[in-house]
């Protein structure tokens, strides 16, 4: 009897099958990864809107460059403009309370890559990590993120002229 013979290019169907539900894995952690990325985002964004709606309603702003948003005691939205007149605006807003916590002139405070230098001659065997704006005891704030010679975590506090601020938080690492 003649048996047909295979093709040299036909795969077994065993590896078709494991190809296929390899691709349905694929497919499903694919867009389990874009699903928290997007809901990820979602939260990390939430309420900046709301925070340059209440700004255009209750300052002079009129150009909006970014808005971040700072979580110490509570959540504070920090939004930065500027004016009618082209000065440059940092407002800080608590949208649960829906106030203005404090609106400073840029001119009034040290440039952020000033005040990082300005802490980098006091600790410059320290990794720096990041600078941003915070709220803390009433007050807006520059807060630096660095690991220290001692390799913690350290969260420091500085006012936004570059002065020493009563806070500070350090993190021992577990190595």
């Amino acid at each position: 009897m003649w048996k047909q013979q295979s093709s040299p290019y036909t795969v077994p169907s065993w590896l078709k099958w494991c190809l296929l539900i390899l691709s349905v894995i694929l497919l499903l952690v694919l867009t389990f990864g874009i699903w928290m990325y997007i809901n990820i985002n979602q939260d990390r964004t939430s309420g900046h809107d709301e925070a340059i709606d209440f700004a255009k309603q209750q300052t002079g702003l009129t150009k909006f460059e970014s808005v971040t948003t700072y979580y110490g005691e509570g959540e504070t939205q920090i939004v930065q403009g500027t004016n009618g007149s082209g000065d440059e605006i940092i407002v800080f807003i608590d949208l649960e309370e829906n106030i203005i916590l404090d609106e400073i002139s840029a001119e009034r405070v040290l440039p952020s890559d000033q005040m990082r230098s300005q802490w980098k001659d006091t600790c410059s065997e320290c990794e720096f990590k990041d600078i941003q704006y915070g709220y803390e005891e009433d007050e807006p704030v520059y807060q630096l993120t660095y690991i220290d010679s001692q390799n913690r975590y350290v969260l420091d506090y500085f006012t936004l002229e570059g002065e020493a601020f009563d806070q500070r938080f350090a993190f021992r690492q577990n190595d």
